[in-house]
């Protein structure tokens, strides 16, 4: 029995359903109708702690002149996101990475030489430090696998959700309709001959922080938001995709509940 199985229930009234919102890049969004909160979160934590992504671990530094420490200058290592092979095709692998430079010169996450390009950073041009004239680095790196139950650098994806607001305009004809729109950090109202509405297919942007409603009364325009539908938002830090992500994290979930199943029925 999977995730979506032990959702869904017996009744129609509680089967769950997916809609996806947006997706772009390393971001995606999607809102999940029927859910219980409780499940959200676990989902959520699983994704930051169930899911295993590479990173440099160990650091052996030969030489070192600059002004940066070396404690440092093994902790930026390990904090560069490194893109990520799934865990069931190289979960056991080590990776080696080898710097040596001379400055004067920026070193960047692209000068370091990988032994896998599997396991390349993912943002080349990540500043690690500056050399000034005659300043060396010379070092050895391992790269390893893990997640975020061993530590915050295998955290793979910034991820959160929160309910679908519900915005309700009680009169769109007020006088102050411009100021209140422009109240709105996520800029989805307007004032157009002195009517307030809701920018057409912006209301799942709302981010509930009822700025406007603070500004004009409940009386002009109340913010609410639905328990039954949920929106999640997921920006992966790159080493991997947001589908191999939430892949990790249900099968990792799923492991866990099958696990709870086995010792207590």
């Amino acid at each position: 029995m999977d995730v979506k199985e032990r959702v869904e229930g017996k009744g129609e009234g509680c089967k769950m359903e997916v809609k996806l919102i947006e997706k772009s890049g390393n971001e995606m969004r999607f809102l999940v109708t029927n859910l219980s909160v409780s499940l959200a979160n676990a989902l959520r934590r699983a994704i930051l702690t169930l899911v295993n992504v590479a990173a440099i671990e160990d650091v052996t530094i030969y030489k070192n002149t600059s002004s940066m420490y070396d404690e440092v200058l093994a902790l930026r290592l390990g904090l560069i996101p490194l893109k990520t092979v799934p865990t069931d095709k190289k979960s056991s692998k080590k990776i080696r990475f080898l710097l040596k430079e001379v400055g004067p010169k920026i070193v960047h996450a692209s000068d370091m030489k990988v032994e896998d390009p599997d396991f390349a950073p993912v943002y080349d041009k990540t500043i690690i430090m500056e050399l000034k004239r005659g300043e060396e680095i010379d070092l050895e790196a391992e790269a390893a696998y893990g997640n975020g139950l061993d530590h915050a650098k295998f955290v793979p994806a910034h991820v959160f959700y929160h309910f679908y607001p519900i915005i309700d305009i009680k009169d769109s004809d007020v006088k102050n309709a411009k100021e209140i729109a422009k109240k709105c950090p996520v800029n989805i109202l307007e004032a157009e001959g002195g009517k307030l509405s809701v920018k057409k297919g912006s209301i799942d942007k709302c981010i509930l922080c009822k700025a406007c409603e603070d500004f004009a009364g409940k009386d002009v325009i109340e913010i609410s938001s639905d328990p039954k539908k949920i929106i999640f938002e997921i920006e992966s830090w790159g080493q991997l995709s947001v589908k191999d992500i939430i892949d990790e994290a249900v099968s990792g979930l799923n492991s866990e509940l099958d696990m709870i199943e086995e010792k207590v029925l």
